[in-house]
């Protein structure tokens, strides 16, 4: 009888989840809300994430009333085949500062979704967008805390050349 108050607790916990913006049985390796709580930021994958038949796809959208997250405002790539080596994933400390970020180039922009976490437990995290030619920056911060499960891109996603540690990999 225990066993089915908690099975059904559970249920209506994961029924009253917003939608996400992952597809099928994708999962969000990368999620919060951000700006605000008026966006969302997600990186999907399947689950389990295999070399032969897994990808990896960047969403970026509103949130809507309802907690909803159903409109994709943009999405990276636009095809799942391939797409892991389009991205690039790192794990690396700089400056004292612990930093994990999937990276990708799209539109003359580079996006890096990250978390870095500081001294004395500042997190920050969120997407920069560099635009290529001005190298004028942009983060949209998160509003929350994050998920990352990046060590599920280890040796799955090709190293990041651009850190400020030169080429870092997801360790």
């Amino acid at each position: 009888m225990r066993t089915l108050a908690l099975l059904t607790t559970l249920a209506l916990a994961w029924a009253a989840q917003p939608a996400r913006a992952c597809d099928g049985d994708a999962m969000a390796l990368f999620a919060c809300e951000a700006a605000g709580g008026r966006k969302y930021i997600e990186l999907c994958a399947p689950s389990p994430l295999a070399a032969d038949s897994g990808f990896l796809v960047y969403r970026f959208g509103p949130i809507a009333k309802d907690g909803g997250r159903d409109t994709v405002e943009f999405a990276y790539p636009a095809a799942t085949a391939g797409s892991l080596r389009k991205f690039f994933a790192a794990t690396y400390t700089h400056d004292g500062v612990y930093t994990q970020s999937v990276r990708f180039v799209s539109g003359g922009h580079s996006y890096r979704v990250f978390t870095a976490s500081g001294p004395k437990g500042r997190l920050d995290a969120g997407v920069d967008v560099r635009d290529l030619r001005s190298g004028k920056v942009t983060t949209v911060a998160c509003s929350e805390a994050p998920r990352f499960y990046i060590h599920d891109l280890a040796g799955l996603v090709p190293c990041d050349p651009e850190t400020p540690v030169g080429v870092a990999c997801v360790r």
